[in-house]
């Protein structure tokens, strides 16, 4: 029993012996150094490139919202049934246009009643001024005395002022008939139609909102610390995702204070006046992008680099021979890329490395 213990603890002994020399290269065959290739390939007659360090522009987005910078919201002057609503939502107008008409019977009764009451009251005035005339003769003859002359004077003052009053009081009642008529203020877009015929339109309640097309702006927040690089009359690119469309807007209103809440300050960019072939609406989301300095960075052509699987590499220009080498690359145009890792500014790399890649 012994014996076999013993002979099994050699043979573990063995083993672990067997081991260890294998690890250390033991039945691996030495290579003469004099005699090994050199690592990678032959640059012999192959065109290469630098790695080129430059400075791009660092750009921020900002997101911002399409306004327009003519709206309004129209309301009643006056408490009146609605007669008419000649507008949909959506339709055009210019200014001008009558929008909703207010009922307005009464209101016409009254214009008349007051045009009615002036033509009395210039009557009277005539008759007034007549009998002034009068009087005045018959002083200056003296057939009459002082004191009917001064009767005839007031009565003459008061015609007169009887007459503004009716004047006045027709122009009011104008007025206030033209209240009925609600016309648009500007040429725009409805946006909002909040009555219908026959509601009750009350002062101060919105009944119809338009905008004006041709104002569109895009209002974007931006921080107070970038306020600096902003000035009135630059042009930044707007992005209109929604429309997978791209633009240029120019600023023209920048807030002087900043919000105390989110230490930001308002900018306006107003837009073309014709965007083709696209439709710009109020409320519409759009992404700003301004330049808030530059960065140093590794350019290197895009026809330099290839892929093995998920991984990025170049082939390196080490002494008279071309290694692979693993980068780590981000996105700039379409002739370059920029190199996060794995090269240097001093970096010499293989131009077109595909065709040996594929061979």
């Amino acid at each position: 029993m012994n014996r076999k213990k013993s002979g099994l603890t050699v043979a573990a002994f063995a083993g672990l012996g067997v081991l260890f020399y294998a690890i250390s290269g033991g039945f691996i065959a030495k290579i003469d150094p004099e005699h090994q290739s050199m690592p990678g390939e032959s640059l012999a007659g192959r065109q290469t490139v630098p790695v080129e360090s430059v400075h791009i522009p660092v750009q921020q987005s900002y997101t911002g919202t399409i306004v327009a910078d003519q709206q309004a919201t129209l309301s009643a002057r006056l408490t009146a049934q609605v007669a008419d609503v000649l507008v949909d939502v959506g339709d055009s107008v210019k200014a001008g246009d009558i929008l909703i008409r207010l009922d307005n019977l009464d209101l016409d009764a009254r214009v008349r009643q007051t045009e009615q009451a002036l033509a009395s009251a210039q009557a009277q005035l005539n008759v007034a001024r007549k009998e002034y005339q009068r009087m005045q003769s018959l002083v200056a003859r003296k057939l009459v005395s002082q004191s009917q002359l001064d009767t005839a004077l007031s009565t003459l003052q008061t015609a007169q002022a009887e007459l503004k009053r009716q004047q006045a009081s027709l122009e009011e009642a104008q007025t206030t008939y033209g209240y009925s008529i609600i016309a648009a203020p500007f040429d725009g877009v409805i946006t909002q139609k909040l009555v219908h015929q026959g509601d009750i339109a009350s002062p101060g309640v919105a009944m119809l909102s338009l905008y004006n097309p041709k104002t569109l702006m895009l209002e974007s927040s931006i921080p107070a610390s970038q306020r600096h690089l902003l000035q009135l009359d630059q042009r930044w690119p707007i992005a209109l995702p929604a429309l997978n469309q791209s633009l240029s807007g120019q600023i023209q209103e920048i807030t002087p204070a900043s919000d105390t809440g989110s230490r930001s300050v308002i900018v306006k960019l107003a837009l073309p006046d014709q965007v083709p072939g696209t439709q710009l609406y109020p409320g519409m989301f759009a992404r700003l992008t301004i330049q808030t300095g530059e960065q140093a960075v590794l350019l290197i052509p895009r026809s330099s680099l290839y892929r093995i699987g998920q991984l990025q590499y170049v082939k390196v220009v080490e002494s008279d021979r071309v290694v692979p080498r693993l980068v780590e690359t981000r996105e700039h145009n379409a002739d370059s890329v920029i190199v996060r890792k794995g090269v240097t500014d001093k970096t010499v790399l293989l131009a077109s490395p595909r065709a040996t890649v594929e061979e």
